[in-house]
């Protein structure tokens, strides 16, 4: 008798943090038909680190160099620690004067906490889910004034986020496209530094039937070094969407990469400040092609 009331106790904690349709109909306050993706929150704060983030910096310069580069990622957070590996592409014309790259996430893996899934309303199906495959990402960047580079460099930017990743129901990615716009550009301070900043916009799709798009201004701004092969780059960056639903993220970002002849090790660091409140780290290499 002792024992299995010992087991009891023991197996206690396991049932009260299961989840089932009738607490998750309980939790949203189900009406009873709507579909259960509605109630979900499409902003980049109820959901994983890589599911609605913020493009890099336009520094106003076209990556050079055709390239493919394999990193893992680190965000840590309360509630939410997450790991996944990263796949980036470069490819540029002969002329320098056009570059697309892509970005994918093959593999994701998570831990999540009962406050943080109640507060995402994850559906009671993907309770328990702990990886899934990520969204492709690409960018196409066209080098404007390259007679002028020596006093200011400008760059016009295309992105597209396409709708490839998994775990909708535990709100890792929403399954919703995306686009940006942007102009970059770069003041050199000195030989070594420059001012660099960005200005667009960027939208993606929601779950409303009344505000199909969520709108928001895109921004960026920091100081880049570049000395020999060694590349690092301080800023921060930020959108600004129009629901005040969580879509105001703001991040503070630091990135260091040093080639050495065909390779590139790279390492980078980001903050969450606003509305994406993680502390991320990856660290990776990069194979540079002869063009």
């Amino acid at each position: 008798m002792r024992f299995r009331l010992l087991i009891i106790i023991l197996l206690m904690p396991l049932f009260s943090f299961s989840q089932t349709f009738e607490k998750w109909k309980a939790l949203v306050n189900w009406d009873g038909t709507t579909y259960w993706w509605k109630y979900l929150t499409i902003s980049p704060k109820y959901f994983g680190p890589n599911a609605l983030t913020i493009p890099f910096i336009n520094n106003g310069s076209i990556d050079s160099v055709n390239s493919l580069a394999v990193t893992g990622n680190f965000h840590f957070s309360k509630g939410d620690n997450t790991q996944n590996i990263a796949l980036y592409g470069n490819y540029t014309t002969k002329s320098n004067t056009i570059a697309v790259d892509v970005q994918f996430v093959p593999y994701e893996q998570f831990t999540l906490s009962q406050a943080k899934k109640d507060e995402r309303k994850i559906y009671y199906e993907s309770y328990y889910d702990k990886a899934t495959v990520g969204d492709v990402l690409v960018n196409t960047t066209v080098q404007l004034f390259k007679k002028q580079r020596a006093h200011f460099h400008l760059a016009l930017r295309i992105g597209l986020r396409l709708p490839s990743g998994g775990g909708q129901g535990s709100a890792r990615y929403a399954d919703v496209p995306g686009y940006w716009i942007d102009l970059g550009g770069a003041l050199p301070l000195s030989n070594e530094w420059k001012w660099v900043s960005m200005a667009g916009f960027y939208v993606w799709q929601t779950n409303s039937d009344v505000l199909r798009q969520d709108d928001a201004l895109l921004c960026g701004t920091g100081l880049e070094w570049n000395k020999g092969n060694f590349r690092l780059q301080n800023y921060f960056a930020a959108y600004f969407g129009y629901k005040r639903n969580g879509d105001d993220p703001i991040v503070y970002r630091m990135s260091a990469e040093k080639r050495n002849k065909n390779i590139t090790w790279i390492l980078r660091f980001q903050q969450g400040l606003q509305d994406f409140y993680y502390s991320s780290f990856e660290t990776g290499i990069k194979y540079n092609f002869r063009n």
